[in-house]
């Protein structure tokens, strides 16, 4: 899963701050093999947030935790929508795949 922002210098902090804080968080869930954030630095900062799962079911177990329900506020919050990429089975998709996943959990 990446997730990138293209956002105004005054929202980069906190972004990051919150971003970080769920990074850290990420790590220690099973199942993750990394998750990554970095900043670009100019009129506007770039940020990725990138986070590798071992399988298709982790990356599942992970789309329907409050974890994620705090990155998708994240993502809502910032005047600027961020791309949003999900790579399963060889595929990329966007955030339909997320909203697929979390619905299933719904029945």
């Amino acid at each position: 899963m990446s997730v990138k922002w293209l956002v105004p210098p005054g929202e980069s902090r906190p972004l990051t701050g919150a971003l970080q804080s769920l990074m850290i968080a990420t790590r220690s869930e099973r199942g993750c093999v990394g998750c990554t954030l970095s900043t670009d630095m100019g009129a506007r900062v770039a940020i990725s947030y990138i986070e590798d799962w071992q399988t298709e079911e982790d990356l599942k177990r992970r789309l329907r935790s409050a974890r994620f329900s705090a990155l998708a506020e994240l993502m809502e919050k910032t005047s600027e929508q961020p791309v949003v990429k999900f790579t399963v089975r060889g595929s990329t998709r966007g955030l339909e795949y997320a909203d697929d996943v979390r619905s299933q959990n719904r029945f």
